[in-house]
């Protein structure tokens, strides 16, 4: 691995960051599916909630799982990131007579909401880079 990825992706950041593009992805792609089936009858709306699985991986629901990176330092355990998956959940919004439970507008709101989010990101890891551009140039940011 070159030196440049070694630095960039050397900590559970990058990890995150690219798990979470690839849940919003993932998620966008649901909304859509979602969107396109607003007419279909019988359709169920179906979404994931990434910051839940990842509180749950963090254990920061309750508690805060730690591991020990060495005997004197202790970090939150980021072992369980890589391994979530999307987990989709049926939307329990009430159905309109012929069994449809779409609401474009609550669709369009979280297509909205996630958009922002993976910008966002992009721009986190976009700034991350730069970063570690500047140190290794000496450059000022």
């Amino acid at each position: 691995m070159p030196l440049i990825d070694r630095i960039l992706f050397s900590d559970k950041a990058p990890t995150l960051m690219k798990k979470s593009l690839n849940m919003m992805s993932t998620r966008q792609n649901l909304i859509s599916s979602n969107i396109s089936n607003v007419d279909t009858p019988g359709f169920k709306a179906s979404d994931i909630d990434f910051q839940a699985q990842l509180r749950e991986a963090l254990g920061s629901k309750d508690s805060l799982n730690l591991r020990s990176t060495n005997e004197k330092h202790f970090g939150p355990d980021t072992s369980s990131i890589g391994d979530l998956t999307p987990d989709p959940f049926e939307e329990d919004a009430a159905a309109k007579s012929n069994g449809n439970n779409v609401d474009i507008d609550n669709e369009m709101a979280k297509m909205a909401e996630n958009q922002i989010m993976y910008n966002a990101t992009v721009q986190l890891m976009m700034k991350r880079g730069g970063t570690v551009k500047a140190a290794i140039t000496e450059s000022a940011q």
